[in-house]
């Protein structure tokens, strides 16, 4: 059995500032790159293995 986990990036820029995003690319602030971390170290305290992992090209996702 396989499990797929989906993930949204963390909160950006323009989540700040009330704009909405698409093409355009916003840097996460440091909220948004607390909420990786966070879920990271879920992920990690669950024991959740990924062996694969797929992300857009935005740096709001890297």
């Amino acid at each position: 059995m396989r499990t797929l986990y989906l993930m949204r990036h963390g909160y950006t820029l323009f989540n700040f500032l009330d704009k909405k995003q698409g093409w355009c690319d916003s840097p996460l602030t440091s909220v948004g790159v607390a909420q990786a971390r966070e879920a990271g170290d879920h992920l990690r305290e669950q024991g959740i293995e990924i062996d694969h992992a797929y992300s857009s090209p935005s740096e709001r996702a890297w």
